[in-house]
């Protein structure tokens, strides 16, 4: 007997104490089973333009599935696919920077989650994160595209690591290096998917108690944002949970 979903989730973006605008994009295909955020780069709110592109390019493509169709035996061809979109989105971004001198350079991070039937395919760029709470156990299941710039001091010792960047972006070049996961998902599951204006100034294990608090997805949300804003917020913030229960 096919088992059938039933998915509770909520989205939000906040701009944060310091920035003067949200390069953050968050998007759900409810319908689709389908969530994606992103997290711009650029000057003159070309980030902005990069993300929410790059969003609603991924968006229209997966649209174009025929998802009703597919099968469970289709999961390696429909993973292909999401793959494939990411570097058609890529492609798309990359082009609009070239097109407009204001927005040369321009980049965003990029994840997505899509839900079909008893699996899971993420896919990303960057280093926005998504998280799965299974069973009150906190997992990353992303991992950063970032390289670390150590800093050394005029004795020869090595000094905490205080820079990163970005290793890959969405439009920044014309080949990205995705990386995809499929696994399949299981009654209770919850995933967190965020920017790294959460992820730098929460850790993971407060992360894991927050969303083993089995309050609502948006009192969950409206948690964590404010204990990233407390802790400075130096950056957009915005995230998108996920729930999954399972019936027969």
């Amino acid at each position: 007997m096919q088992k059938v979903f039933d998915i509770e989730s909520f989205a939000t973006s906040d701009i944060g104490l310091v920035r003067n605008n949200n390069e953050d994009v968050v998007k759900m295909l409810e319908k689709l089973h389908f969530y994606i955020l992103a997290d711009g780069m650029g000057g003159h709110n070309a980030g902005e333009v990069a993300a929410e592109k790059a969003c609603e390019y991924m968006c229209h493509l997966i649209e174009s599935l025929p998802l009703e169709s597919l099968t469970e035996k289709d999961i390696p061809i429909l993973s292909e696919k999401v793959l494939s979109m990411m570097h058609k989105t890529n492609l798309w971004v990359h082009h609009l920077s070239r097109q407009n001198p204001h927005l040369s350079g321009m980049g965003t991070t990029l994840c997505s989650l899509l839900v079909f039937r008893n699996f899971m395919i993420t896919s990303h760029v960057g280093d926005s994160r998504i998280y799965r709470l299974r069973k009150g156990i906190l997992s990353r299941i992303t991992s950063d595209h970032l390289t670390y710039k150590t800093k050394y001091a005029a004795s020869g010792h090595v000094e905490k690591q205080k820079k990163h960047a970005l290793t890959q972006a969405i439009g920044t070049s014309v080949k990205i290096k995705p990386s995809l996961l499929i696994s399949e998902v299981l009654d209770g599951d919850l995933f967190l998917m965020c920017s790294d204006g959460l992820s730098d100034l929460v850790k993971d294990d407060e992360i894991e108690k927050i969303l083993r608090s089995h309050v609502s997805l948006e009192a969950t949300s409206n948690f964590l944002i404010a204990l990233a804003k407390s802790r400075g917020g130096h950056d957009n913030i915005t995230l998108l949970l996920t729930k999954i229960n399972k019936k027969e």
